[in-house]
C-alpha cells in the first residue's frame, strides 16, 4: 500500500516539473522581452539575461511617437477587424448554404473551397499583384483585406460545416412554421447555436491578419497606410538599430493577441475540437 502511495507522489511529481519546465521554455521569450523592454541600448548588450540596471519607459514612449507605433496599431487593428468580419460573414452563410439547403454540386463545391487551403500564400503573390494593379487598387486596405479574407475562408468553412450540419433540421422547419423566412430563421435561430465556431473562426482569422507581414509590405506603398509587423523594420537602420524601441515596439505588438487568446483560449480550443469531430 505505502509502494503504491509512494509510486503516486513521485508519478505526480514528475508530471508537475515537466509541466512547469514546459510553462518556463513557453514564457522565457515572452518575459525576455518585456524584461528587455525596459533596458537602455547599453544594458542591453552589457546584461542581456539580467534584470534592468535602471528602469525607464523611454523605450515605449520612443516606439509611440518615433516610431509611429499608435498609427500603426490603428491600421493593423482596422484591416484585421474588417478582415474578420467580412470572413465570418462570408464563410457563414456559404457553410450554411453548403450543409443546409441541399444541393446537387453541394459536395463538389465544398471540396473545391477545402481545396484552398492547399494553396501557399506565396504563389499567389505575382497573380494577386497584378490583379490588384489593373484594379486600381494597389496602395489602398482593401488590397491586404481582400487576401486576408481569401486564405482565412477555406479553414472557417471546413470548421462552420463542421457545427452546421449537426443541428437537427426541425429548428428551421418549426421557425418558418411560425412565420420566420429562411434568411430570418438563419439569423434568430442557427446563428445563436454556431457561436463557438463563429468566435473560433473570429480569433484565428484576427490573429493571421494581424500577424501578417507579406501582403501589407507587397501590396501597400504608403509608409503611413503600414501595419504592425511592417512598421516595426522601421527600427532597423542602415547603419545602426534601436533594438531596445524594437523589442518595446514587439511588447505592443503582442499584447492584444495575447489578451484575445487568454480570453477566449478555452473556446477555441472546444470550438476546433468540436469542428473536427462533428465534421
Amino acid at each position: 500500500m505505502r509502494n503504491e502511495k509512494k509510486k503516486t507522489i513521485i508519478k505526480n511529481a514528475t508530471i508537475y516539473f515537466l509541466l512547469i519546465m514546459f510553462l518556463v521554455v513557453c514564457m522565457f521569450p515572452l518575459l525576455w522581452l518585456i524584461l528587455n523592454s525596459f533596458k537602455t541600448q547599453e544594458d542591453l548588450f552589457t546584461n542581456t539575461w539580467g534584470l534592468p540596471k535602471s528602469w525607464t519607459l523611454n523605450n515605449y514612449v520612443n516606439a509611440v511617437i518615433e516610431g509611429n507605433i499608435g498609427n500603426y496599431f490603428i491600421n493593423s487593428l482596422l484591416i484585421s477587424v474588417v478582415s474578420v468580419s467580412i470572413t465570418i460573414f462570408l464563410s457563414t452563410m456559404t457553410s450554411y448554404g453548403i450543409t443546409r439547403l441541399k444541393w446537387k454540386l453541394s459536395g463538389i463545391v465544398l471540396s473545391l473551397f477545402l481545396m484552398g487551403m492547399m494553396i501557399p500564400t506565396y504563389g499567389s503573390i505575382i497573380p494577386l499583384y497584378s490583379i490588384f494593379n489593373m484594379t486600381h487598387i494597389l496602395g489602398k486596405y482593401i488590397a491586404v483585406i481582400i487576401p486576408n479574407v481569401t486564405f482565412a475562408i477555406p479553414m472557417s468553412i471546413f470548421i462552420m460545416t463542421g457545427f452546421f450540419s449537426t443541428l437537427p433540421r426541425e429548428l428551421e422547419e418549426a421557425a418558418i412554421i411560425d412565420g420566420c423566412s429562411l434568411l430570418k430563421a438563419f439569423w434568430k435561430v442557427i446563428m445563436p447555436l454556431v457561436k463557438p465556431g463563429i468566435i473560433t473562426i473570429a480569433v484565428i482569422s484576427f490573429i493571421n491578419a494581424w500577424n501578417d507581414l507579406l501582403f501589407p509590405q507587397i501590396f501597400l506603398s504608403d509608409q503611413n497606410k503600414m501595419t504592425l509587423p511592417v512598421g516595426l523594420m522601421a527600427f532597423k537602420g542602415m547603419y545602426a538599430t534601436d533594438y531596445v524601441g524594437m523589442i518595446a515596439a514587439i511588447v505592443i505588438t503582442v499584447i492584444p493577441v495575447i489578451v484575445i487568446y487568454s480570453l477566449l483560449h478555452q473556446r477555441i480550443i472546444g470550438g476546433l475540437v468540436s469542428g473536427a469531430v462533428k465534421g
